[in-house]
């Protein structure tokens, strides 16, 4: 009988363990970093999700830029919090490449070639950026991001957020809106993100990050 008793709290802790808004989170997080797109649009509550991940790269920097991010991804559940009976609050630490540095650091290089030398660069901007993202050692920040999960018909489902993409894309988004300020303070280079809807990062078209970069 004991057995048996043991048998079943086992069985309802891997149940209740394999479940919840942790697990909406992990998942979909694990999937975006697999590339699995239509995997991680199971688990968020807007539709078109599936569609604006559908990503088409114009050119191999564009390419290596989100590839690279994907793989450097790594993340840590801080906390959940129940809001109400069909709400909870998943926040998760995420650490990624630091976009902005990288930036910085091409810029910065590019300049001083400009300055130092006969106006020539040695290296094209796509050869600097690639040079930077396939560094062994590369610059990488901490963030923490909140992911709103509701219980519906179909399961525990994430209303996503622009920001919720730009944290765990290492800020790509922020930093592509704020290229004329670029090494400010956080609360100079801060940028507004809508409150809902995949509108940042994989969401976004290659060709309209191009357009950013301008």
């Amino acid at each position: 009988m004991k057995k048996i008793l043991l048998g079943i709290l086992m069985l309802l802790c891997i149940v209740s363990c394999g479940s919840g808004p942790d697990r909406t989170v992990s998942k979909f997080i694990d999937n975006i970093k697999a590339e699995k797109t239509k995997e991680a649009a199971k688990y968020v509550i807007d539709d078109s999700f599936e569609g604006n991940l559908d990503v088409k790269y114009n050119n191999k920097f564009q390419e290596l830029l989100f590839k690279t991010l994907l793989k450097n991804l790594e993340y840590k559940i801080i906390k959940s919090e129940k809001q109400d009976s069909e709400t909870t609050i998943v926040t998760v630490e995420v650490t990624n490449v630091d976009v902005e540095k990288i930036f910085l650091q091409v810029f910065k290089k590019m300049t001083q070639e400009t300055f130092s030398g006969n106006g020539s660069h040695s290296m094209t901007v796509d050869e600097r950026f690639k040079e930077e993202l396939e560094a062994k050692e590369k610059p990488k920040s901490k963030n923490v991001t909140k992911f709103v999960v509701k219980k519906t018909a179909n399961g525990e489902k994430i209303v996503l957020t622009a920001e919720n993409i730009d944290v765990l894309l290492g800020k790509l988004n922020t930093t592509l809106s704020n290229l004329n300020t670029l090494g400010g303070t956080e609360q100079e280079t801060a940028v507004e993100l809508p409150e809902t809807g995949p509108s940042t990062g994989l969401s976004q078209k290659p060709e309209e990050l191009r357009n950013q970069n301008k």
